[in-house]
């Protein structure tokens, strides 16, 4: 049974469920994927999102921190920062479930369009699902995973930038893992988050203020514009 949308998602917060993937390719990149159902939705949006008027994109306030500090290592190696601007990052349940529902109507008309029978609704958001995640199983749910603006130069001219091989060589000493089949896609989730994460909302939860090391006031970043050619695959 898929959860109901409006219900908050916050996470079990398991090291258990996490899990760090296969090496692959010359330089060992992997994937370390974060999982909307082990890290949740924020449980304390106000305080665990970057504000609206600073990041539009709303990522976790973790993941932006160490997103500064990688793109500023970024450009004193000489890397133009523009790409690595944040393009996306905090997604709702309530918001995917809009989103794929549009998908799916979507994908109904095209296919009445060609003049193609109507699939099950099971086929149907299978293929969707090479595309779309389902609400509550997005990454984008936690905040902690950003499209860069990267994304849109598409797959494979955005694998064969520079600003692609420094991620690739660097991402991961600043926490960041790849979304292999989409190079624009990095998700803060290294070792010792999940601690660091029940900590943080511990603290929360009792009232208290959490260190201003975490969350201090973030410097304003630019937000990518969309690409028109690209919005097919935005979502």
């Amino acid at each position: 049974m898929d959860r109901d949308p409006a219900t908050p998602m916050p996470g079990s917060l398991r090291d258990d469920r996490v899990r760090s993937g296969v090496a692959r390719g010359p330089r060992g990149l992997f994937q370390r994927r974060v999982r909307a159902a082990v890290f949740g939705e924020p449980a304390f949006p106000d305080v665990e999102l970057v504000p609206a008027e600073v990041c539009a994109a709303r990522p976790h306030v973790i993941a932006f921190a160490a997103w500064r500090a990688m793109v500023t290592a970024a450009a004193a190696d000489g890397l133009d920062p523009a790409p690595l601007a944040i393009h996306a990052a905090y997604r709702s349940v309530a918001l995917q479930a809009e989103i794929w529902r549009y998908r799916l109507d979507e994908r109904r008309a095209r296919r009445a369009a060609d003049g193609l029978p109507p699939l099950p609704e099971r086929e149907l958001e299978r293929q969707q699902r090479l595309w779309t995640a389902k609400p509550g199983q997005s990454a984008h749910h936690t905040g902690l995973a950003l499209d860069l603006a990267l994304y849109h130069l598409g797959a494979r001219a955005g694998r064969r930038t520079p600003h692609y091989a420094w991620l690739v060589d660097h991402a991961r000493a600043f926490g960041f893992y790849p979304y292999l089949p989409e190079p624009w896609h990095w998700e803060y989730d290294p070792p010792g988050l999940v601690a660091q994460l029940a900590d943080l909302r511990a603290r929360l939860a009792r009232g208290e203020t959490p260190p201003p090391a975490l969350l201090r006031p973030p410097d304003p970043v630019p937000i990518a514009e969309p690409a028109p050619r690209m919005l097919r695959r935005s979502m």
